[in-house]
């Protein structure tokens, strides 16, 4: 009877001991994952997609862990993060975190924050633009000026997600345009696109980097550049700031995790992705997409203070 008593209470201490280092290795950073899944809260071909599909090749490989990207639109990529905020904050989820989530939050379109996320990097900054169909009737920012005054409100404007980050800017700068318009919200980027180059929009909104493969293809011309001064890749565009209007803020895209993701794990996927960031594969992706306009890469501690005050900036936009 000593014998399986002595031999109970060892099990319960071994059992006890392995309980404790357990969360001690996971703290320092051991990711417990057979694959790692990254969710995408749009379509296949926008932005956020074609940066998480350029980065989490060299990423996986870094952490020596396959990378899935899954797309899930929808609610301006608030069924996403619903998505990544049911699963477990082991780090086995990544999240695409774009400048939406702090849209949705500041005009109210969800009870979700950017406090229930830990970001882990901020990979670039995108500069945004509107474009028009190439050989269609708009070939210059003058010709959407004069068809606007032209045809009050029949301005057909085109962006990814209502109530989101195209909606806001475009609105910022076409109320400061003095120009009527209709916001026409896309759950897909290629849809908008489609549309475009379809006629069925007369200009939209997206970013250089996403653009930039139409525009070298002929398909579309950029005819405005959200900036306060033109960029030298496209000398022939004017910037907002030259016409007299506000300049909204460009958008972002990154990485984050479910808050509550032990700290040891969220360095280690940090390193990861910045090292990725920096590798060449993902160097030449930027180059290509002009994504290098301005100076966009942060780590997480970094990126956190950017977060709490661009929303508290969008609320005083959604605000007024």
């Amino acid at each position: 009877m000593s014998r399986i008593k002595y031999a109970l209470v060892g099990a319960v201490a071994l059992g006890s001991w392995l309980v404790a280092v357990a969360p001690v290795a996971h703290a320092a950073g051991k990711l417990d994952c057979r694959n790692i899944e990254y969710i995408v809260g749009w379509g296949a071909g926008g932005g956020s997609d074609t940066f998480a599909r350029s980065i989490v090749p060299s990423a996986g490989d870094n952490l020596g862990i396959p990378i899935k990207v899954i797309n899930m639109p929808g609610a301006s990529s608030i069924k996403a993060m619903q998505e990544v905020l049911s699963r477990p904050a082991d780090g086995c989820t990544l999240f695409g975190i774009t400048t939406d989530q702090i849209t949705n939050e500041a005009t109210g379109l969800t009870k979700l924050s950017y406090r229930d996320l830990t970001p882990i990097i901020r990979a670039h900054v995108d500069v945004g633009m509107f474009h028009a169909k190439a050989g269609g009737p708009i070939k210059s920012w003058n010709d959407v000026v004069a068809y606007a005054k032209a045809n009050p409100g029949k301005l057909l404007v085109g962006g990814t997600g209502a109530a989101s980050f195209d909606e806001i800017v475009s609105t910022i700068l076409l109320d400061g345009a003095g120009l009527k318009f209709r916001y026409i919200p896309y759950e897909s980027a290629s849809d908008m696109h489609a549309d475009l180059l379809g006629g069925r929009l007369q200009i939209m909104y997206d970013e250089v980097s996403v653009m930039s493969p139409m525009i070298k293809a002929g398909q579309v011309k950029p005819v405005l550049v959200f900036a306060e001064k033109r960029l030298a890749q496209f000398p022939d565009v004017p910037a907002a700031g030259e016409e007299g209007y506000p300049v909204p803020p460009a958008i972002w895209r990154g990485v984050a995790v479910k808050k509550g993701v032990p700290a040891g794990v969220v360095k280690t996927l940090e390193t990861a992705f910045l090292k990725a960031a920096k590798s060449p594969k993902y160097q030449e992706f930027v180059k290509a997409r002009k994504l290098d306009l301005f100076p966009g890469l942060l780590g997480s501690k970094e990126f956190l203070p950017v977060l709490k005050r661009e929303l508290a900036m969008y609320k005083k936009v959604v605000k007024k």
